[in-house]
């Protein structure tokens, strides 16, 4: 593996100092992992608008009101904390109006789903579902993975396929069903329609040394690679230089940064860290790649250039593939 440079990020987010205002600029910044969904008629989010860097900066400057949104989030979960991004948004910016978050929608006491943001902006009511992914590619060849059914969790489980089906059929369509027509109009009954928005952003993992794209797939989404650990430790050994950071799941969102040469790891660092880890939990290691750069006061700051997911050497064999989910 050759030293990784660094890359030109289109919004220079390390710019931002705070952890939890880079992650909701990502969430602004980052493209979608789909720029379209067959089979409906939704709207992908979200759009490219840059007249948001102001108020993200001014955010950064005082950012307490997030702190304290964020603060009252009770899981530890990925997928919780991305959408208590997406609620203080829709909830603080000017443009947006937050009328209700996770309403729920019932049939006879069974829940049918929730909304998880009905908004409005301007004249227009939005019906806006969120999710963040990460899916690694256990397809065969780049050919083979065009299908979505060959992406999967780092885990080997939650395939894109399943996960895009099951908002086809169920969470986007919601407001389609009699009761949520039925609560929509009772809470709303100036609305005449609603758009639907989806907002599902993440990162997609190819096979080490390969590009790997779905069917679909926006073409800037969020990117890396996967590596069996052997093979990883094997490259890394010849890239003594490289930097790294093994980063816990809630830096999975923004790209990560340190302002310490001490935080980050040297190559043999990683190495004793990867075989410790995956060798105790078989699981797999989001790491990234760390290149010194300097802020806007010339101070040393080391930012993520790539991020490498590190498997278990069989973690191909046990990932779920079609007929076997």
């Amino acid at each position: 593996m050759q030293p990784i440079p660094p890359h030109d990020d289109k919004i220079a987010l390390h710019q931002l100092r705070h952890q939890a205002v880079r992650d909701l600029a990502w969430c602004c910044f980052s493209a979608p992992m789909m720029n379209e969904l067959p089979g409906t008629l939704i709207t992908i989010l979200p759009v490219d608008n840059h007249s948001l860097w102001p108020w993200l900066q001014a955010l950064d400057q005082q950012p307490q009101k997030l702190l304290d949104h964020l603060s009252q989030i009770k899981s530890t979960r990925l997928g919780i904390y991305y959408e208590a991004l997406w609620h203080f948004y829709f909830a603080n910016h000017p443009e947006w109006e937050l009328l209700h978050h996770n309403l729920q929608i019932d049939r006879n006491g069974i829940t049918l789903g929730a909304f998880d943001f009905l908004c409005r902006r301007g004249d227009e009511y939005w019906h806006i579902e969120t999710a963040v992914k990460f899916y690694l590619s256990n397809a065969t060849n780049p050919l083979a993975a065009h299908d979505w059914k060959y992406w999967v969790g780092p885990e080997g489980k939650d395939r894109l396929d399943l996960k895009l089906n099951h908002l086809r059929q169920h969470q986007l369509p919601l407001h389609q069903t009699d009761e949520a027509r039925l609560q929509l109009t009772k809470r709303y009954p100036t609305v005449n329609t609603w758009q639907t928005g989806l907002c599902m952003q993440g990162y997609l993992f190819s096979p080490a040394r390969h590009q790997h794209q779905p069917a679909f797939g926006h073409i800037k989404h969020g990117r890396g690679h996967w590596w069996p650990i052997s093979e990883l430790l094997q490259d890394a050994s010849s890239t003594a230089s490289q930097r790294w950071l093994a980063l816990d799941r809630q830096q999975w969102l923004s790209p990560a940064q340190r302002t310490r040469e001490d935080e980050v790891l040297t190559t043999e660092q990683l190495a004793e860290k990867l075989l410790r880890e995956i060798t105790e939990t078989e699981r797999p290691l989001l790491i990234a790649a760390m290149n010194k750069t300097n802020d806007t006061n010339q101070r040393d700051l080391w930012t993520e250039s790539a991020r490498i997911f590190v498997v278990p050497d069989d973690w191909l064999d046990h990932s779920v593939r079609p007929g076997n989910a």
